[in-house]
């Protein structure tokens, strides 16, 4: 579907790029015109902030990872949407309509997305599966059902359902008019290369979660886009659980399970904090408990993009993994990537060898919810579970712990939060707060300055160029001082300068009054780099009353330096000039430039 050009601008008029970045990271101002962050992209992970957004432009840039664009693009990358979902979300936030289609159906049918046809696949194969669980087979499912203690209302929210056959699913899918590449490519189905004594194929595509009973996961857009599944009873070289392959719609590291239900519960009732735990069995379990701020990492080790994801909704996260020692130790290493992302990050521990829906059965949820009011900090934490590991009874084995514990303390910001570690530890291990202390000290080398990081900005070019950038600038906020100033009369020397030069001449020549914004549609990606730098060097000058002044001397810059240029090339013209009258000529020219660049 094509949409004109006053609907786009409307639309990105609707959605200030500013806000809508906004929701997916902090961002600082800088200046009157960029806003600056640590890249929230995907894939993208940095501790000085990289990212801008310029408001005047309407666009975005990381100069880390070099991605940039609009406010389409960004979402696009965000989400995970391809250019017309991306539109359809952006007017969804900015309450407007589609424009009408008027286009005959099937030009319509050729122009729609594979990504929608996608969608309706997984949506009608959802369906599918709830439908299943109401035939007489699927007594087994149902039986499992309430063994696990879910009520027919969770089984309707989460869209439980069952795989019965190996290739109902299949057949199912074919008569609504999906093809089999479809189906693959989306991950419901598989394929199983076969071929016969004569060499013939024999191939065929069967539902990857048959005799599974089916949990549809769904994003935040509230579009299904994977499935897994659970085994009633163990098989041999079958997985407990299985989900859908990773698939264009369907990327795990970047999905968090009950993250649709999370963004209603935020919209209807808010939270300040957001459970997470490893599984949707343990998800569901704890929603119908009643603890609805909950969602779950599908099992993955956590990465960057969903603890940005948790941010959204909560500055707090409350991690519930298994209490066994694989889940305790990925635990700690999930902490860490939430603390970078600037969360609080708080840890419940579980009983041994327990997970939250065993807690949920066997004390109940009043139990559960004492845990979560327990729950420690981070470096808490991980000196509790570090002591796991030691027998303090041992002189030996409880130095090393001390030592370790030391390591973990030393990482610890706040002086007071120091203090406090330390006494528990001198608790624990029978040693005095004032030698502890001292072990601190020599760990971290007291009396060493550290070599102060010093955050840098953003290096640009020399002063010729930073003076072209902000006449251009100038220029293009139609500020006053600058409406006299003739941009052909000095020789810019950027490439995208001398664009940015033709386009405001053209401008004043039509009477047409310029828009930064409008102007950043006319250059690609890779040149917007340059263009955001000349809109960015107005931050530390527009609004002070040595602006006008700053101009002038910017503009006797350039001026000097085109002048040099211009003499500079008519020395070279006449050491190679032999005709006498035409060096006669040159003199006289070389003289007059002369006599201008004295004047500045």
């Amino acid at each position: 579907m094509a949409f004109d050009e006053k609907f786009l601008d409307e639309l990105k008029q609707k959605n200030n790029i500013v806000d809508v970045v906004g929701k997916y990271c902090v961002l600082k101002r800088r200046g009157s015109v960029n806003h600056w962050a640590c890249c929230p992209l995907p894939g993208h992970s940095e501790k000085t902030p990289s990212f801008t957004v310029n408001e005047p432009g309407q666009f975005f840039k990381c100069f880390g990872c070099g991605k940039g664009g609009d406010v389409i693009t960004f979402v696009m990358l965000m989400e995970n949407l391809d250019y017309l979902g991306a539109i359809r979300l952006l007017a969804e936030w900015a309450g407007m309509a589609l424009p009408d289609d008027d286009r005959d159906y099937n030009e319509i049918v050729k122009e729609r997305s594979d990504r929608d046809r996608l969608l309706a696949l997984l949506k009608e194969t959802a369906l599918f599966y709830v439908r299943n669980l109401a035939k007489p087979e699927a007594k087994p499912f149902n039986d499992y059902i309430e063994k696990r203690g879910f009520d027919r209302k969770t089984v309707t929210a989460f869209g439980m359902g069952a795989s019965l056959d190996r290739f109902e699913l299949v057949n199912h899918l074919r008569s609504k008019g999906y093809r089999d590449e479809e189906m693959l490519k989306c991950g419901v189905c598989k394929k199983k290369q076969r071929v016969d004594e004569n060499g013939k194929d024999k191939s065929y595509i069967y539902d990857d979660q048959w005799g599974r009973l089916i949990v549809p996961i769904i994003n935040n857009l509230g579009n299904v886009i994977a499935f897994g599944g659970r085994l009633l009873e163990a098989k041999p070289n079958f997985g407990k659980y299985n989900n859908t392959q990773e698939t264009p719609l369907f990327v795990k590291n970047r999905t968090l399970y009950n993250v649709n239900n999370l963004k209603k519960l935020k919209a209807t009732e808010g939270f300040s904090e957001v459970i997470m735990v490893e599984g949707y069995m343990d998800t569901i379990s704890l929603y119908q408990a009643g603890f609805k701020n909950v969602v779950a990492s599908m099992g993955t080790s956590l990465t960057i993009e969903q603890a940005r994801m948790v941010k959204r909704y909560a500055d707090t996260v409350i991690v519930s993994y298994d209490g066994d020692g694989a889940g305790q130790n990925a635990t700690i290493r999930g902490l860490e990537i939430f603390q970078k992302e600037g969360l609080n990050v708080k840890v419940v521990s579980l009983p041994e060898g327990l997970d939250p829906d065993d807690v949920i059965k066997r004390f109940g949820a009043e139990r559960y919810a004492e845990l979560l009011q327990d729950a420690m900090p981070l470096v808490d934490f991980k000196i509790c579970n570090l002591k796991k590991a030691y027998n303090l009874k041992d002189t030996q084995s409880r130095r090393k712990y001390i030592a370790q514990a030391i390591k973990v303390i030393s990482a610890v910001p706040s002086e007071s939060e120091r203090e406090d570690l330390l006494r528990k530890l001198g608790k624990d291990t029978g040693t005095t707060f004032e030698s502890l202390k001292r072990d601190l000290d020599k760990s971290e080398g007291v009396g060493i300055q550290p070599n102060k990081v010093v955050e840098t900005p953003v290096q640009v070019s020399d002063g010729l160029k930073n003076a072209e950038r902000f006449v251009l600038c100038a220029m293009l906020f139609n500020k006053n001082y600058s409406k006299s100033f003739n941009p052909y009369s000095v020789n810019f020397k950027d490439p995208v300068h001398i664009r940015i030069c033709d386009i405001v001449v053209e401008y004043r020549e039509e009477g047409r009054e310029i828009f930064p914004s409008t102007v950043a549609k006319l250059f690609s990606e890779e040149e917007l780099v340059e263009y955001n730098a000349v809109l960015a060097s107005g931050d530390n000058v527009f609004g002070f009353k040595a602006e006008e002044k700053f101009f002038e001397d910017c503009y006797v810059k350039i001026k000097k330096d085109s002048l040099a240029n211009d003499l500079k090339e008519l020395n070279a013209i006449f050491t190679q000039e032999t005709d006498v009258e035409k060096r006669k000529e040159i003199v006289k020219m070389i003289a007059e430039l002369t006599a201008k660049l004295s004047k500045y």
